[in-house]
């Protein structure tokens, strides 16, 4: 297949999950290029450099009128829907101009992508849903965390009009079925390249923890320094960087220099730090506005470099951090995911050695970046063959 992906920004360095998907893909023997509104602020130093990427921003200075009076001409119908539209989607988010998508829309009719991908369903699955319906593509959605529970803004209809819709858990899943009923939803998996995140050094069985993720209230990081004040034996270190350095950073001042505060890293630096680490903490929760994770990709990543877990009870961290390399807390509960620390720490080399073998071979079998992206590409391709046949009818 010929494939789009349509996204805010490319190549942002917090969602290596989009370029592992991407390449996974190339792998699989498809052409897939890239459609992001703007560059990314932190890019990813992986990210493919002969991917053809394309910048509505840009484009739309320099082609915009242009080929909307081109797109007009050929698709009057269509844009005259697109804009009645815009109308309605503008109570909820911005939608913008369509001589902003509007060479984006040729260049898609004229170069022949038979399928559009948007990740997350926030404004680029607004803009997928548009350019969908303007050139007669079909499109799908993989739907993340943020754009489900903080800001699912237009999100019923994106996921309705949708020809399939993705998302990474059983809670995603069930949570959506509940809330926009009729949408073709699939779970997909975030996968894991197990070939890129394999140990070269043997477990270091120390009571080292690592913690990694934007510093948000949702990565539960302060209850996270709780539970490590309580253990005076534990070293801490925090990957990422976010608004709420400052107070973590406060807080990490009263436990004795145990705790680093590394900021953010590139993918080789995170692999870097799972090598050396211990035990990966993830103790998520729902945040105060109702923003929440989903199931962390790292915590796979973790896995698969065979590192014991310890992590909260809540949203579709159950369903991968299980015994005997997992150990669950209940959300917000710093005694309880103290506990658990010092369980995990608790267990010898060989019992270490034996629970992070098993935690590989789970991600190699149920979370592997080629076969989860295999999936998708077949049910992309089901429903495209559907659609030719009902086309032929």
């Amino acid at each position: 297949m010929r494939l789009l992906f349509v996204l805010d920004q490319w190549p942002e360095l917090s969602e290596t999950f989009v370029v592992n998907e991407l390449q996974a893909l190339r792998r699989l023997g498809h052409t897939v290029g890239v459609q992001a509104a703007q560059p990314a602020a932190h890019a990813n130093p992986e990210a493919p450099e002969d991917i053809d990427v394309h910048l509505l921003a840009h484009d739309a200075r320099r082609r915009g009128v242009r080929d909307l009076l081109w797109l007009a001409r050929r698709r009057p119908l269509a844009c005259a829907r697109d804009l009645l539209g815009r109308r309605r989607w503008g109570r909820e988010e911005w939608a913008r101009p369509l001589r902003a998508l509007a060479p984006a829309a040729r260049r898609i009719m004229q170069r022949g992508e038979e399928h559009l991908h948007a990740h997350f369903a926030a404004g680029a699955a607004l803009d997928a849903m548009r350019l969908a319906a303007i050139t007669g593509r079909t499109f799908s959605i993989t739907a993340h965390a943020y754009d489900i529970f903080l800001t699912p803004r237009n999100l019923a209809e994106k996921l309705r009009r949708a020809d399939v819709v993705f998302t990474g858990c059983d809670y995603n899943v069930e949570y959506l079925r509940r809330t926009v009923p009729g949408a073709n939803l699939h779970r997909i998996v975030m996968g894991v390249d197990v070939g890129a995140f394999e140990r070269g050094t043997p477990l270091p069985q120390g009571r080292t923890v690592l913690a990694i993720g934007r510093l948000v209230e949702k990565k539960g990081f302060d209850v996270l320094l709780d539970a490590v004040a309580q253990l005076p034996d534990v070293r801490l270190r925090i990957v990422g960087d976010g608004p709420l350095h400052g107070q973590l950073a406060a807080a990490a001042a009263r436990c004795d220099g145990r705790v680093e505060l590394l900021g953010g890293r590139v993918p080789d630096e995170v692999r870097a730090e799972l090598e050396r680490a211990d035990v990966l903490a993830m103790p998520c929760v729902v945040a105060r506005d109702g923003d929440r994770d989903s199931m962390p990709v790292v915590v796979k990543e973790a896995m698969a470099m065979e590192l014991l877990v310890v992590a909260s009870d809540e949203v579709g961290l159950p369903e991968c951090v299980l015994a005997p390399w997992g150990f669950l807390a209940p959300p917000g509960d710093a005694g309880a995911l103290a506990d658990g620390l010092r369980a995990a720490l608790a267990l010898s080399p060989q019992q270490r050695r034996q629970a992070g073998a098993q935690a590989r071979a789970w991600v190699e079998a149920n979370t592997d970046v080629d076969a989860e992206t295999a999936r998708m590409a077949r049910l992309i391709e089901g429903l495209r063959a559907r659609r030719a046949r009902a086309g032929a009818g």
